[in-house]
């Protein structure tokens, strides 16, 4: 096997499977220009903040978009009960995405007078008597038997429980995951020229690094939110779009990813020294498995006909 450049690293290496947007995400551009040792690294160190950040986890639910283990993440598996706040449930789902069950996780709460109420999923009569002897254990008393621990209990039917779940959203970290899919796209466009160009090395080096501010690269990268703009009326929730916009001697790279988070960086202030390049439009449909490329002109141009059919039928 013949070894390539690695574009972070810029060391001759033996190539590696990249997906410009995560595989995990639906990502279907491929390159073959990044190391193995990079690979690794930036997956964990990079690539982690953004596939599993909470809304991302969200989108891959509602999408059933697996990761490399095979499952689908569930960020709403364990919240409290609204109607009964000492009660933890867990939303099980098949590693397709099919809902399970709901199921109670267990529990032992303190009463203020000295006694304690155990909670269980009634799925596991036998983790009830389990936990109930492990507390009169450990309070010096003896053992109750099967039959003592069930004439004590209650079993509960709640019909339509509410569950309330909390999330912590990262609002940084998936910021530089952003930031590499814009280097990469970038590098898919305009070639291996690009590597030595002045703002790649910005790029590069911020990739790299352990910053996490945008200081010294020139743009933006943020949650969309209601921010919506011109460029956010290319995508949509299936999808991930990326933009190769020319505008005099700066060259920009924007990227949107389910339409949740977007960002874009003036990839080079030199856009004389890649002269046969011109503005392009990337389109990743995760939903119909479909990428499609095209210059920013016919895109703009199918995208207003598309607006025109829709206001006539309207």
């Amino acid at each position: 096997m013949s070894t390539i450049q690695c574009i972070f690293c810029l060391e001759e290496k033996l190539p590696s499977k990249e997906h410009v947007f995560p595989d995990s995400l639906g990502g279907l551009l491929v390159i073959h220009d990044v190391c193995k040792e990079c690979n690794d690294k930036l997956g964990g160190k990079v690539d982690y903040h953004l596939v599993d950040h909470g809304l991302m986890q969200l989108a891959r639910f509602a999408k059933r978009l697996k990761g490399k283990k095979g499952t689908i993440p569930n960020p709403l598996s364990v919240g409290k009960s609204i109607d009964d706040p000492d009660m933890t449930l867990r939303y099980k789902h098949t590693n397709d995405g099919t809902p399970e069950t709901l199921y109670v996780v267990p529990n032992v709460i303190p009463n203020n007078d000295g006694k304690y109420r155990v909670m269980v999923d009634a799925s596991e009569p036998d983790k009830l008597v389990e936990t109930v002897n492990k507390v009169l254990n450990r309070n010096g008393l003896e053992s109750m038997t099967k039959e003592e621990v069930f004439s004590r209990a209650k079993y509960e039917k709640i019909e339509n429980p509410r569950v309330n779940i909390k999330m912590e959203l990262d609002m940084h970290s998936y910021q530089k995951a952003i930031v590499k899919i814009i280097y990469e796209m970038t590098y898919f466009w305009l070639g291996k020229d690009y590597l030595n160009d002045k703002m790649a090395t910005k790029i590069r080096n911020y990739i790299l690094s352990n910053e996490l501010e945008l200081d010294k690269l020139i743009g933006n990268v943020e949650l969309v939110n209601d921010k919506k703009d011109f460029l956010t009326n290319f995508a949509h929730s299936d999808s991930h779009i990326a933009m190769l916009i020319k505008n005099k001697n700066r060259i920009s790279c924007y990227i949107n990813v389910f339409n949740n988070f977007h960002g874009s960086l003036v990839i080079t202030e030199n856009a004389y020294l890649y002269k046969n390049v011109s503005s392009r439009f990337l389109l990743n449909d995760t939903k119909e498995k479909l990428l499609r490329e095209c210059s920013l002109a016919e895109e703009i141009t199918r995208k207003s006909d598309e607006f025109s059919k829709n206001w006539i039928k309207d």
